[in-house]
């Protein structure tokens, strides 16, 4: 039985189908190529896909409400605009841009454009180049088109496993073509001169790029069916000229991606002699180290918790979203959007939060929120209990945001994670925090964070703090100059050959330092 279905988005008509009956709200969205947050994959924990199927009804959730017989409204909120790293960065040179026309992968000079995309999990950038002078021409972004089907990789793997990896490699694929095809709108760029396209992203999102199936890493022995490194053929419709290839930044392994390799491109690694510390810290924390002639890696499982995911009152970094949070006479907030009201909590505001609440006394080193009257601080009128009767860190009582206990663990497992990562590749090269000369924060999170906060809550050591650099989007820009240059990519191959990968789940020191990095100062 099929029913007519109307979709509204900001009092508009968005689109009117039929549908059969059968499946959620949620999935018949995604199947029209409409999207909402769903960073549970629509297991109906996170409550994020919130609709209403009437103008003033409530609040239901998209992937726990099935499309029935009858006709329906549906009512969805506006689309989401994040705010992303690198986004911004059009109309510039490539770090490493040519002073003459390249030779390129084609053996003579060309006028030409390419493309360097950094697939996030969260996010996905895409920058036009001109590959005689390495100008940058446009940029193009928007929130990852998979999303709705789960916020981390496990959740795109296990949805991988269940239905097939075909949805998710549609959705990314026609996803890059858009923004492809926009850069060449906003540039008047003809498509046919797009001749050379470089993909950095983590081994899943690499894998859903290039139609490969991630469900092999999800399981004992978590083999991929490729660490990359090599060109491939476009995919059919990408915008670009019959004849352009398509070239993978090469993965480590299954947790290591090609967007650390293409980060450690961007940031010299080949001549940094160390010891240096990388990190990009995401739903999968990727931690790398250069020491000498040795590339030490790691992947910690630190979930979606640093990008708002699962958290009570967590969002996105977008409009209404509290990003930072300090006390000077009082709270004070500062929210994403002009004018904007809260609506929830972003990763660098719920640091920021965790640890104005460490510093105030109002949270103890268990991790435990204590009750007002514990707490000798003015923070403690903004203690309060949640619906479930738990003691919570409320940030805007008018608007019902808040931190709740659950929250406060979720946050101390995902930097015990991260913490006890980085801990395990020092004691494994023997490096002493003190000894470290640099420290890099790469990807979104790591540009938007407050360093002094991080470091209050133990996410990296204080002796790092000194040391500290955000570098934003260096997935992004290694792929750029992956993009300008063979020997660039062919010191990727050198690095990856090198890197000395450290499997966690085994490792006895990792599972020393996990419990020890639980505690807080």
């Amino acid at each position: 039985m099929s029913s007519k279905i109307k979709v509204y988005r900001a009092g508009e008509v968005l689109l009117e189908a039929e549908c059969e009956q059968g499946g959620s709200v949620l999935e018949f969205l995604s199947s029209r190529d409409i999207f909402l947050d769903a960073p549970c994959g629509g297991r109906g924990r996170c409550g994020k896909c919130k609709v209403r199927l009437s103008p003033d009804g409530e609040e239901v959730k998209a992937c726990q409400t099935p499309v029935t017989g009858d006709d329906m409204e549906i009512y969805i909120p506006g689309e989401m605009t994040m705010k992303i790293a690198g986004q911004d960065a059009e109309h510039s040179a490539s770090p490493t841009a040519p002073t003459a026309a390249p030779q390129g992968a084609y053996g003579v000079a060309i006028e030409a454009y390419g493309v360097a995309i950094d697939v996030g999990t969260t996010t996905v950038v895409a920058h036009l180049t001109r590959l005689s002078d390495g100008k940058r021409v446009a940029t193009s972004s928007g929130v990852n088109a998979q999303r709705p089907y789960g916020a981390d990789v496990i959740s795109r793997i296990e949805y991988s496993s269940a239905h097939g990896h075909e949805t998710l490699s549609r959705l990314i694929q026609t996803q890059i073509n858009g923004l492809v095809a926009d850069n060449c709108k906003k540039s008047g760029v003809p498509q046919e001169n797009v001749k050379y396209i470089v993909i950095a992203g983590n081994t899943i999102m690499q894998h859903l790029a290039a139609g490969y199936s991630p469900a092999g890493m999800g399981t004992v022995p978590f083999e991929p069916v490729s660490l990359f490194g090599e060109e491939l053929p476009p995919w059919e419709a990408l915008p670009a000229a019959s004849d352009a290839k398509i070239y993978f930044a090469p993965c480590v392994s299954s947790y290591v991606g090609g967007d650390i390799t293409a980060g450690m491109l961007t940031c010299d690694f080949e001549h940094d002699a160390g010891p240096t510390v990388f990190i990009d810290i995401g739903t999968n924390g990727e931690i790398s180290m250069k020491l000498g002639e040795r590339y030490l890696c790691c992947a910690t499982a630190a979930g979606p918790a640093f990008e708002g995911a699962e958290i009570t009152c967590g969002m996105a970094a977008v409009p209404g979203a509290v990003s930072h949070v300090k006390w000077g006479r009082e709270l004070e907030l500062t929210i994403l959007g002009d004018g904007a009201a809260a609506a929830g909590i972003c990763g660098s505001g719920l640091l920021d939060a965790l640890a104005l609440l460490l510093n105030t006394g109002a949270v103890d080193e268990t991790g435990r929120i204590l009750d007002p009257d514990e707490i000798d601080h003015p923070i403690s009128a903004h203690i309060g209990t949640d619906e479930q009767g738990k003691n919570a860190f409320y940030l805007s009582r008018e608007n019902n945001v808040y931190l709740s206990a659950a929250d406060v663990r979720k946050l101390q497992l995902a930097k015990a994670a991260i913490a006890g990562g980085i801990q395990t590749l020092l004691r494994t090269a023997e490096v002493g925090e003190d000894d470290v000369k640099s420290f890099i924060l790469a990807g979104g999170f790591g540009s938007f964070l407050d360093r002094d906060s991080a470091a209050r809550i133990g996410l990296f050591p204080k002796a790092f703090l000194p040391v500290t650099r955000s570098m934003g989007n260096t997935a992004g820009e290694g792929a750029a100059i992956a993009l300008l240059s063979e020997a660039a990519r062919e010191t990727l191959g050198r690095m990856r050959a090198r890197c000395e990968y450290i499997e966690l789940s085994s490792s006895l020191i990792f599972n020393e330092q996990f419990v020890e990095q639980m505690m807080f100062e």
